[in-house]
């Protein structure tokens, strides 16, 4: 059996590469194909691999503009000849679905999420566009959107990573899809007595993280904050920061580990698809302040229907305000929470429990195949 995996592109290390490196373990054999790829940005376990790139790759600053040619990925995809392959799994965003494959072939997509610029931010970013930018982008959005659409239908077997995504998938696509959710590596977090005073947050710095809300807040509250990672906004949140603010850039993991294990709570402003460091942060028992929406309302234990204790605080709004309010609400029941309770709640999310479900799931689709 031939094995592909297909992921839009490795430009970066974040969760979604995280999942592919997972599934290349469980696939040693499998080639991978990709738009775009950086040799350095690889995933460990997708080193030595054979990888196919699309002609994008060889286009004029590919790395730096790769999201300015996005009307180019259905094009670019159509060149993708995956017909000698009998499983594939893609994980990915939808463009990349209407990969070529024979026609007996099973293909699994595993999706992170319907891309926030083609569907439910399409309007948003209409908006904040100068008037020819935003004619050249509709083009663009219709024939892109029209593409994805048609080629999530072309999919076998889609599976989410939360029900926050499945959703999104049958609204925008109008596929029911499984929900398996990422794998996170719990095994290495750990309990630790010494607790510091300082609030911490890790991730890329990007304008959709929010961390302009935790900076702000932390400065009114007077609180110390610890952020972690590099990204376009780091100048920015720089200009914003006071003098409880502290900016770590890249941290190895045996560091990021004693920085979790040791801060009062992680705090998350993002409206993430999944989040991975909540889940992260919860295997070192410390509870999350998070915005109660998306992937946060299943990674985040609050108000649980079947009384287990709480694991975080949600939220409402995307405001300074709301945050301080969470703030001080954690602040006044800090001693209610169990660190032991938090750690054993992030387990359900380890990547044991991912590699079981995607194993069983991709076997049963091979076998429906068989017999279909």
């Amino acid at each position: 059996m031939k094995v592909a995996i297909i992921h839009p592109w490795f430009l970066m290390l974040g969760g979604g590469e995280k999942v592919v490196d997972v599934i290349a373990s469980l696939y040693p054999e499998a080639d991978i194909f990709t738009l775009f790829f950086k040799q350095e940005l690889l995933p460990p376990k997708l080193r030595g691999r054979k990888i196919t790139t699309s002609i994008l790759n060889s286009f004029p600053f590919s790395a730096k503009l790769h999201f300015h040619y996005a009307p180019l990925y259905p094009w670019a995809t159509e060149g993708l000849d995956l017909s000698a392959y009998d499983l594939l799994i893609s994980s990915c965003g939808p463009v990349l679905m209407g990969v070529n494959a024979k026609q007996d072939a099973v293909h699994v997509c595993y999706c992170h999420t319907p891309p926030r610029a083609w569907w439910d931010l399409y309007a948003e970013h209409q908006a904040n566009m100068p008037w020819l930018a935003k004619q050249v982008f509709v083009m663009a959005g219709t024939f892109v959107r029209m593409w994805e659409f048609n080629a999530m239908q072309r999919m076998d077997h889609v599976i989410s990573n939360s029900h926050y995504i499945a959703h999104r998938v049958q609204k925008y696509f109008r596929r029911d899809s499984s929900v398996i959710y990422p794998p996170v590596d719990t095994s290495n977090g750990y309990l630790d007595d010494d607790r510091s005073d300082y609030y911490l947050t890790v991730g890329r710095l990007g304008r959709q993280k929010r961390l302009d809300l935790i900076v702000q807040a932390c400065n009114a509250f007077g609180r110390k904050l610890k952020i972690v990672g590099t990204g376009k906004e780091e100048a920015h949140l720089r200009s914003l920061a006071g003098p409880t603010i502290e900016f770590l850039g890249y941290v190895p993991d045996a560091e990021l580990g004693r920085l979790y294990a040791r801060c009062r709570a992680f705090v998350f402003a993002a409206n993430e698809d999944f989040g991975i460091a909540p889940v992260e942060a919860q295997s070192f028992g410390r509870p999350v302040i998070a915005y109660g929406h998306g992937g946060s309302l299943e990674t985040v234990r609050v108000n649980d229907p079947e009384g287990r204790p709480d694991t975080g605080i949600f939220f409402a709004e995307q405001t300074v305000d709301s945050l301080i309010n969470a703030l001080m609400r954690f602040e006044q029941a800090e001693d209610q929470f169990d660190p032991a309770v938090i750690q054993e709640h992030a387990k359900r999310f380890d990547t044991g429990t991912f590699v079981a479900a995607m194993t069983k799931f991709v076997d049963n689709a091979r076998q429906k195949a068989v017999h279909a």
